[in-house]
């Protein structure tokens, strides 16, 4: 018996961690216009980057539907090797997906016939944050714990995590309505490059550099001084070479944390903008 862990599209894992762990992924939705794509499936990174940039009509996302989450939980349910589900989602101030996630769970849980028990993880966490405590969840699995122990180690990982990020302008966050705390910054200097924090699920704002160069330097900064690193990730979404740039910076000043680079999926991308760069980061305690 084994216990099957679920995650969206919105962590940023790598499809070979994903494969590797056995993590089933449900995507959430993209809009543009009346067309609508499922993140990862239909619509890969890069057409999402090039469309973004080309669009006139700024994109919206979606949550998954229930019956999404329903098609998945009864898939793995199935299977008579799974003893139960965990599924980690996107912190629910930034998206509804936990709520369809939860539904779909009850509705499974009252069915007549029996069925693997699916406990819901909110996260508080996006992107790479997410990704972590997914991670966490799955290697849990593989050492063989059980289902409270999975849980704990997706809750932990969640809180131990932050989520740094650089933007080139605040409009992606504010039309998409995931602005938060962040808010604060808007009506300044128009030439600022903010820094922000995903902080108790909500964007909030710490500095306003002048340059792009100084606010990723500034960026560098935080992460490698946030204490007791066990992983890091660092995000992008159009701008790879800066992105492998800091990576090596944080490798050398920090050589026993591994560090990997992940562009951000269309979802994520859809409320940072293009050029957006960031960092995730898992602290031992």
């Amino acid at each position: 018996m084994t216990i099957r862990v679920v995650t969206d599209s919105t962590c940023d894992l790598d499809p070979a961690d994903i494969e590797r762990l056995g993590i089933a992924v449900v995507p959430l939705n993209i809009h543009f216009g009346a067309q609508v794509y499922r993140d990862g499936l239909d619509i890969g990174k890069q057409e999402f980057y090039e469309r973004l940039q080309q669009s006139a009509v700024l994109p919206r996302t979606s949550q998954p539907s229930v019956s999404d989450f329903q098609a998945t939980y009864e898939a793995l349910a199935g299977d008579t090797t799974t003893e139960a589900i965990v599924s980690v989602h996107i912190g629910g101030k930034l998206s509804g997906t936990i709520n369809a996630a939860q539904t779909a769970a009850r509705l499974l849980a009252e069915r007549d016939d029996p069925t693997p028990p699916v406990r819901v993880v909110d996260s508080d966490q996006a992107s790479i944050g997410l990704g972590f405590a997914a991670m966490a969840a799955a290697e849990a699995v593989a050492e063989g714990a059980d289902v409270e122990a999975v849980v704990a180690a997706a809750e932990g990982t969640a809180r131990r995590s932050r989520v740094l990020l650089v933007v080139d302008t605040l409009e992606y966050l504010q039309k998409g309505g995931r602005i938060g705390r962040a808010r604060a910054f808007l009506g300044t200097l128009l030439r600022t490059k903010p820094v922000l924090e995903l902080a108790d699920g909500e964007i909030e704002g710490i500095e306003r550099p002048r340059t792009r160069q100084k606010a990723v330097e500034r960026l560098f900064q935080l992460t490698v001084r946030t204490p007791a690193p066990r992983r890091i990730g660092i995000l992008h979404g159009t701008t790879p070479e800066e992105a492998e740039a800091l990576a090596a910076r944080v490798r050398g000043a920090l050589p026993e944390v591994p560090v990997s680079v992940h562009r951000c999926s269309p979802v994520i991308g859809v409320h940072t903008g293009p050029a957006a760069i960031g960092a995730a980061i898992e602290r031992m305690r």
